[in-house]
């Protein structure tokens, strides 16, 4: 690897960890569109290669928002039951769907979230369904496990919808990334979806972004992080699938 995409990941891993940080999702959901985008990496391997960064930078942040008390462990332990062997089956499915189709579907499924943050109302729910909580723990584990993230930028619209406040649904997403992205971590590794250099480097990047990410969420108003959740992530998923689709 050359110093200068040594370099261009190192920027990218601080980039991704400082979103991370701020938004609550691992990172794997913006690396493998940027990694695409900016390094032109093959479509597995972009999938796959974030996965560690994003346990190294969730791992980080839960910290953060641990520390101030934004996250509810009772509802991350109900969904971790049943994110784990979803996570499991959508990593595995992998195998048998293109990379080209996995792009796509990783724009479109960016987008959706970004409209429901941005014209969705909130609604106040109970969040102590148990049921639900499985059911929906089972979905975004296969979600995730489907794109190679760590389920975050799912997890915290659901529980916004919830009726989970902002931050503590960023910081509950975060732990929920960090004991779910392991089972990922191992499918796509067996896979061969991970190159080592890629990870270290980004890795290097995201261990100060993260940091930085979920100090300045913590200390800012819930109401300007979910629209700047929501407006980034709409900008973001347009730009990429016009990427996708004019690499044909």
């Amino acid at each position: 690897m050359d110093p200068l995409t040594a370099l261009v990941l190192v920027g990218l891993g601080v980039f991704i960890g400082l979103l991370s940080g701020m938004f609550g999702f691992g990172g794997s959901s913006i690396s493998t569109p940027l990694l695409r985008m900016v390094l032109n990496i093959p479509a597995y391997i972009a999938l796959g290669s974030p996965l560690p960064m994003t346990l190294v930078s969730s791992s980080i942040a839960t910290y953060q928002y641990n520390n101030s008390g934004n996250i509810d462990w009772h509802t991350t332990l109900r969904l971790v039951i049943t994110v784990i062997p979803g996570s499991i089956l959508g990593a595995y499915l992998t195998a048998y769907i293109s990379g080209k189709a996995l792009m796509l579907f990783t724009a479109f499924f960016l987008l959706y979230v970004a409209i429901r943050f941005i014209v969705g109302k909130d609604r106040q729910r109970n969040s102590t369904h148990v049921y639900a909580l499985y059911a929906a723990g089972f979905l975004i584990g296969f979600v995730s496990g489907l794109l190679a993230n760590g389920g975050g930028i799912l997890v915290t619209p659901v529980l916004v919808l919830l009726g989970m406040k902002m931050k503590r649904a960023i910081g509950t997403s975060l732990a929920l990334v960090l004991l779910g992205t392991i089972p990922s971590i191992i499918i796509h590794w067996y896979l061969g979806h991970i190159d080592l250099l890629i990870t270290l480097f980004l890795i290097l990047g995201a261990l100060p972004g993260s940091y930085i990410g979920a100090k300045t969420t913590i200390s800012t108003a819930s109401s300007t992080v979910k629209r700047g959740y929501g407006i980034f992530l709409l900008l973001f998923s347009l730009f990429f699938l016009g990427f996708e689709l004019v690499r044909g």
